[in-house]
């Protein structure tokens, strides 16, 4: 079978009904799928050899079962398997299962890490990209918008885009900006979105709001089955890692920080800003060395 494209698996259902397609080429296949369809919440933090053992096959059945899904092996299957299941993961089933699977390795989930690593060339390309590149650029005022863990991104987004241009906000639930952001002109406004599983509720109706006020509304989020798709003008998909008790977002920041490289190209007088900027730093003595002494100084 040909490798499954990404976009081609919509929700969890036909996935089940890809695995029972294949169930029926063996008995081996048949008792794999059953397992996996009863435990899929599990085996995302489990081992080919753990899901062998517990499914009582041999784990050169699991590696060629996920093959003949059209995956490249196991981890593949587990890391588009995460994408589909993360956002119905509690906090609790996290820790417990991450218990349960203590013989997981540390190498397992970084091979999975850099697959998703691997797709960002991929990522960084086509219209939508395109269009978060030029809100970046273009917008005279630039809201960066996100809830709960996924907002642990937007001081190091703000940070950069602060070196870089003007009018950029980060806001986030409980300020007077997330309160008053639909006073905006939205004509003057582009807002990137950021979410990924679980999905904030309240990032959802800011979303809403938004799109109802007629805002162009970027996302960054991890695949098609969010919910944050339908309320976006354009979407780009960075995926995370969710073997763990908490989500993995070295991807995501490694997305943002190569977006706004790209970006950076885009902006002409960006390296006067940079070198006013390193000039003041450097009288400020911001950094360790840049210090200069009170005799200097005076």
């Amino acid at each position: 079978m040909d490798i499954i494209a990404e976009k081609e698996i919509l929700s969890l259902e036909e996935l089940i009904q890809r695995m029972a397609d294949i169930a029926s080429e063996s008995p081996t296949y048949e008792k794999l799928a059953f397992y996996i369809e009863k435990n899929y919440m599990q085996i995302i933090f489990m081992t080919a050899e753990e899901t062998a053992y517990k499914a009582g096959i041999s784990q050169g059945s699991v590696s060629r079962f996920c093959k003949a899904l059209g995956y490249r092996g196991y981890n593949d299957f587990v890391r588009i398997l995460q994408k589909i299941v993360s956002d119905k993961l509690t906090a609790p089933q996290r820790l417990q299962y991450t218990y349960d699977s203590k013989n997981r390795r540390v190498g397992d989930i970084i091979s999975i890490e850099m697959q998703n690593m691997n797709e960002l060339t991929a990522i960084m390309k086509g219209k939508s990209y395109e269009a978060l590149l030029e809100a970046v650029v273009s917008s005279e005022e630039l809201i960066l918008l996100s809830s709960r863990m996924s907002a642990t991104l937007l001081p190091y987004m703000k940070y950069i885009l602060d070196k870089m241009r003007d009018g950029v906000q980060a806001v986030t639930p409980g300020t007077n900006s997330w309160d008053m952001l639909q006073l905006k002109n939205p004509k003057r406004v582009a807002v990137i979105a950021i979410g990924f599983p679980r999905y904030s509720s309240n990032l959802l109706e800011k979303m809403k709001e938004c799109k109802d006020n007629r805002f162009a509304v970027y996302s960054i989020t991890d695949c098609r089955l969010s919910p944050m798709v339908n309320l976006s003008d354009e979407v780009v998909y960075v995926p995370v890692t969710t073997s763990s008790i908490f989500d993995i977002y070295s991807t995501p920041m490694a997305f943002i920080n190569l977006m706004l490289r790209d970006a950076s190209q885009k902006l002409p007088s960006l390296d006067t800003r940079l070198r006013m900027l390193e000039e003041y730093e450097e009288e400020k003595g911001v950094y360790y060395g840049f210090k200069k002494s009170e005799k200097e100084r005076l």
